[in-house]
């Protein structure tokens, strides 16, 4: 596999996780955000990325409830390591934070629904292929206008024109159609994790974690490292219990039709619509937001157990 199709796919994978873990989570372009900034946060994305891969191909992970395990152990070291709002902060308390929001929006939004379901559903072939597409992007358009709206409720450096709102929401999955293509283009099957890569990778990690994060969280070493101890034996457990040695990424080496990638085009199109009508049907409100927080909370913990529990009991297969 080329260093260019290698970078593909990583930039791609990292795109995609911060499309939903960042642009979709904060849902408009605030005052103070920069292309610069939008630009870091990409490539910090892509380190997470990165080592994400790793643990698809090591693990060989595939499978929704496989994918929903990384997507705990991706929002684990992104929340716990470098966010640290794992361990409490000023808007909820530990341990609630163990769930929001790496079990209620990272692990089913970032990495199952955005690059698993979704990269399955833009390899579907035959004469209504982009079915599947286009039903996951209007429900995620649903979700994004919705939650979108909600900040409206909080201070004005927040609160954006709908057609503001559309216009962030359109350049943004143009550059998640983007992002996918690139994965597709990449050869993921043909993908094999770097030693020295995977080594760099994760000894940047481990450093900031024990020079920044413990200093700054007593619970760390002991929360996190725990956390990601169960994750990570459940996910070798779960890839001895199934066949062979492939992993999503073999399925991922299919082309993706043109029009399946168009239907992405549904996702803006619905969250501008849904943002815009609400808008000017209702006057700003928290509520919702704090409702979708509480209930993909509590969905992320159940569907973290039964994944937890098909791992343990040989259901991988």
């Amino acid at each position: 596999m080329s260093a260019l199709r290698r970078a593909g796919l990583v930039l791609g994978t990292g795109y995609v996780l911060f499309f939903f873990s960042e642009t979709v989570f904060w849902s408009v372009w605030r005052p103070g955000d920069t292309a610069l900034g939008r630009l870091l946060g990409w490539l910090f994305y892509s380190l997470l990325g990165y080592l994400t891969l790793a643990v698809i191909h090591h693990g060989r992970v595939r499978g929704g409830w496989s994918a929903l395990l990384v997507g705990a152990l991706f929002g684990w070291v992104d929340e716990g390591v470098f966010a640290m709002t794992l361990f409490g902060d000023a808007s909820m308390p530990f341990p609630f934070t163990i769930a929001w929001t790496a079990l209620a929006w990272h692990a089913p939004l970032s990495l199952c629904l955005g690059w698993y379901g979704l990269g399955r559903a833009l390899r579907r072939t035959g004469p209504k292929s982009y079915v599947p597409t286009l039903a996951l992007s209007v429900g995620l358009g649903v979700l994004w206008g919705v939650w979108g709206n909600g900040w409206r409720a909080e201070p004005a450096w927040v609160r954006v024109a709908p057609a503001a709102f559309s216009l962030h929401a359109t350049l943004a999955t143009a550059g998640l159609a983007l992002a996918h293509a690139a994965i597709a283009a990449s050869t993921p099957e043909r993908y094999r994790p770097s030693r020295v890569g995977v080594s760099v990778a994760s000894a940047l990690v481990l450093g900031f974690f024990f020079v920044v994060t413990v200093p700054r969280a007593k619970l760390a070493t002991l929360v996190l490292l725990a956390l990601v101890a169960i994750v990570s034996l459940a996910i070798r457990r779960d890839a001895r219990n199934r066949d062979g040695d492939d992993s999503a990424l073999v399925s991922f080496g299919a082309p993706i039709a043109t029009r399946n990638l168009l239907a992405l085009a549904a996702m803006p199109l619905t969250a501008s619509a849904v943002y815009a009508i609400l808008s000017e049907a209702f006057a700003p409100s928290g509520a919702v937001r704090l409702l979708l927080a509480a209930v993909s909370s509590c969905a992320g913990v159940a569907l973290l157990v039964v994944a937890l529990w098909r791992a343990g009991r040989g259901r991988g297969r």
